[in-house]
């Protein structure tokens, strides 16, 4: 497979691959940064365009096919891919291909949708939290894989809201990936609301900033805690689902 790192190249290059066999639907924000700074390669041949986007210990991998004879180039390092679909709907030949490729299946994650938040919650006082916080706190609740953290360098883009106790302890986080957020609450602070004033004070903001903003939250179907709160701030399920796949890294 050839390589290229150059942004207008890349674009180019996307419109000759269709999209009828892929996971690319949803990908990275700020695309011309990560490609400017080696965050994101890609490689071509006749049977796929190959994206790799670098991410917190795993490359996030996005493809198109054009046929199944696609083979991934030699990378050594844990690759996750998600793969988009309709509820009642099999993911059909790129599911099949990813585990031709070695991946297996992980855990499927449902889309819900909310046009307005409800509740009256007292907006309470929120702080920025910095990458290492962010990073310790994630690392204690989920893999690499499943926080989907981006690299250190390109973190202080995103938003990030916290909550701390008066001694200044960490409670609780809500960081937004741009497409999707992630909620993390510390074990001995559930069940108080942390989670959900924060993901309040983060919902008003977007409201201020575009009134007409529509919300979606990837929530594993096993999060009875992370369902009953978005529910509870008129979240209701769509028929959007994402699975995950999962090549650990090759010796």
């Amino acid at each position: 497979m050839s390589t290229n790192n150059e942004y207008d190249d890349f674009m180019k290059l996307q419109s000759l691959y269709p999209r009828k066999n892929s996971n690319d639907f949803i990908m990275p924000i700020d695309i011309r940064r990560r490609i400017e700074h080696g965050m994101l390669s890609y490689f071509a041949d006749e049977h796929a365009l190959v994206m790799l986007e670098q991410r917190e210990g795993f490359y996030k991998l996005h493809f198109r096919l054009v046929d199944t004879a696609a083979t991934l180039p030699s990378i050594r390092g844990t690759l996750a891919a998600y793969l988009t679909y309709h509820e009642g709907r099999y993911p059909g030949l790129a599911a099949d291909w990813l585990r031709g490729q070695g991946f297996v299946y992980k855990k499927t994650l449902l889309r819900h949708t909310a046009t307005a938040i409800t509740g009256n919650l007292s907006l309470e006082p929120i702080e920025k939290a910095s990458s290492d916080e962010v990073y310790s706190m994630f690392g204690e609740y989920f893999s690499v894989v499943e926080a989907d953290l981006p690299p250190r360098s390109l973190f202080e883009a995103e938003d990030t809201y916290c909550r701390r106790s008066p001694e200044g302890e960490l409670l609780g986080i809500v960081y937004d990936m741009g497409q999707t957020r992630i909620v993390a609450v510390s074990p001995k602070t559930r069940g108080q609301g942390i989670g959900r004033r924060l993901y309040f004070a983060y919902a008003m903001k977007k409201v201020r900033e575009s009134p007409d903003c529509v919300f979606h939250e990837w929530i594993s179907p096993d999060n009875g805690s992370s369902l009953s709160m978005f529910r509870s701030l008129g979240f209701t399920r769509d028929t959007i689902m994402s699975d995950c796949y999962i090549r650990e890294k090759l010796t």
